[in-house]
């Protein structure tokens, strides 16, 4: 892993509308997430969510979105959490630590921009075994619950989020 990275989480910017148009997965990633433009399409139409770039030296290297809406009871009674939606590290990225980064910004991002949110919640295909151990490796610990989305069973994680 390259430590010498430099990772950010920042808001949607249209000044990266043209790296999110050309924003591709393969498609066995694709079957577990949306690309950047049609997640941010979705929030463009519901209001509880936001999308987050993530940045690696400025440039567009990943996606998820955060949810506050009603979704989340599918995942936790915990009124206090957010639902992560889409995450995906584009290929250029996989592999460099990046995912790892953004996912080690979450709680401070969250902290900042989500004050009266303490916990982070996903759902990940029970196929998906890299995002799964990407996840573990990042705080988000099983909860032992399970969703069924359009791909199948998922398992629930959550990562609690610690408030300075």
């Amino acid at each position: 892993m390259d430590n010498t990275i430099n990772v950010a989480l920042m808001f949607y910017s249209e000044a990266y509308e043209s790296s999110i148009h050309s924003y591709t997965l393969p498609e066995e990633q694709l079957i577990y997430t949306a690309l950047p433009a049609e997640a941010i399409a979705k929030c463009k139409q519901e209001k509880e969510r936001t999308s987050v770039l993530v940045l690696a030296e400025n440039k567009l290297a990943g996606f998820f979105v955060l949810d506050a809406g009603e979704a989340v009871k599918e995942y936790t009674e915990s009124s206090g959490a957010l639902l992560i939606r889409s995450y995906s590290i584009h290929p250029d990225y996989q592999g460099t630590g990046v995912g790892k980064k953004s996912l080690k910004l979450l709680p401070s991002f969250i902290n900042h921009h989500f004050p009266t949110k303490n916990k982070v919640v996903l759902g990940v295909n029970y196929k998906n075994t890299a995002a799964q151990h990407l996840y573990k490796r990042c705080g988000f610990v099983d909860t032992d619950q399970h969703i069924f989305g359009s791909q199948g069973k998922q398992f629930v994680y959550q990562m609690n989020i610690k408030k300075a």
